[in-house]
């Protein structure tokens, strides 16, 4: 039973190949969309065509912004096939950030580049939306935030609790 279990774990390999191929996806496409959108500036400010965005229009550093946003959301796919696979198969040598122990820094991760994949949603609205149900968007997004936040800060009060309890238990 033993050997079985300890087997599928090779099962993860699924979720990591899906994961990674999804993070490549949004880095390709949207790196070769950021280079044309780009281009496309650039030709149109020398050629005397580029009139700057009014109305519905989207300001280019807002479209870059945007295209950030995608690349945060490739980063979160591919910090989690790496977690898994560093979690479930074998080692992998990267640098001290992206190296994962346990599940707990796994989440750690995400939630971070979550946070900021909210944040940059947020700020593309407030350029680019309709500003009416603007408090209700950012609350949207701040609540999940400040639920992330006091995850985190519970789960950190926590395990120094429980840290302090067993130094405390080893000392006597």
């Amino acid at each position: 039973m033993s050997r079985f279990l300890s087997g599928t774990r090779f099962l993860v390999i699924v979720p990591i190949l899906g994961l990674a191929l999804a993070a490549g996806v949004f880095f390709v496409f949207g790196g070769f969309q950021l280079i044309s959108l780009i281009v496309t500036t650039l030709i149109d400010y020398v050629s005397g065509a580029y009139v700057q965005p009014h109305g519905d229009e989207v300001p280019f550093v807002i479209q870059v912004v945007e295209h950030v946003h995608t690349f945060l959301i490739g980063t979160v796919l591919y910090i989690t096939a790496v977690g898994l696979y560093q979690l479930f198969i074998d080692e992998v040598e990267f640098h001290g950030w992206l190296k994962i122990d346990s599940t707990e820094e796994l989440e750690m991760n995400l939630i971070g580049v979550t946070v900021v994949v909210l944040a940059v949603n947020f700020l593309t609205v407030v350029y680019t939306g309709d500003l009416t149900g603007l408090m209700e968007y950012g609350v949207g997004i701040a609540l999940p935030i400040a639920a992330l936040a006091l995850f985190v800060g519970l789960r950190t009060w926590s395990s120094q609790i429980s840290k302090s309890e067993s130094e405390s238990t080893e000392e006597e």
